[in-house]
């Protein structure tokens, strides 16, 4: 990813008129379903995102192997957060013997309209629900689909990373430093994880 189109990510923002997000909505699409209807292709990769309808990761393969889709369905999933503010990544897992993967998250970067604010809970068990979904990226449906519980523990360290990112004053500059060294350094993403914020199993 070049400066140029990470310089096409940034959106202006304000701190002012926050959407906290409470009760997210399930989000309405469902396996066998276009993901964004009249869209049939994708760029292949990942996507973390947060809004009106929760936590989401989005896989986009190309090819849909029927391992792949076990894994996203019922394999195992693992989950580490690495970093804060201005790019945090939420590294992932997920089948018995899947390897670490990772994609990074900035408040700032996301489009104005679909940004959002998890509220803080009181209660300190509280546990956010995470919504994976695996997308063809040659035909755009979703072949795969579930939703998973985070422990307290990364609840409470998401939402803090995501309302430290949303409450802060955007420097595109810091943003594409940021971005910049995480692609540089990706192949230290092991030793990354072993230094992780906070680390999860899935309904653990």
């Amino acid at each position: 990813m070049n400066s140029d189109h990470m310089q096409g990510l940034f959106w202006t923002t304000s701190r002012q008129g926050l959407s906290l997000v409470e009760r997210p909505r399930v989000p309405s699409y469902r396996v066998g379903e276009p993901l964004i209807a009249g869209r049939s292709r994708w760029p292949v990769g990942v996507q973390y995102s947060f809004g009106v309808e929760g936590h989401q990761l989005t896989l986009f393969a190309s090819t849909i192997h029927p391992r792949i889709v076990e894994d996203v369905r019922l394999g195992d999933a693992e989950f580490a957060l690495v970093g804060g503010s201005p790019v945090f990544l939420l590294a992932y897992r997920l089948g018995a013997t899947a390897e670490w993967n990772a994609v990074p998250f900035g408040w700032h970067l996301q489009h104005p309209e679909s940004r959002a604010v998890p509220a803080s809970h009181p209660s300190p068990e509280n546990r956010a629900l995470l919504w994976i979904s695996l997308v063809g990226a040659n035909d755009g449906i979703i072949h795969a689909q579930r939703g998973v519980a985070l422990s307290p523990a990364f609840t409470r360290t998401l939402h803090r990373a995501i309302q430290n990112q949303a409450t802060a004053l955007f420097n595109p500059l810091d943003c594409m430093l940021a971005l910049s060294e995480i692609l540089r350094d990706e192949p230290s993403l092991s030793r990354r994880i072993d230094a992780a914020n906070v680390r999860t199993m899935a309904n653990a």
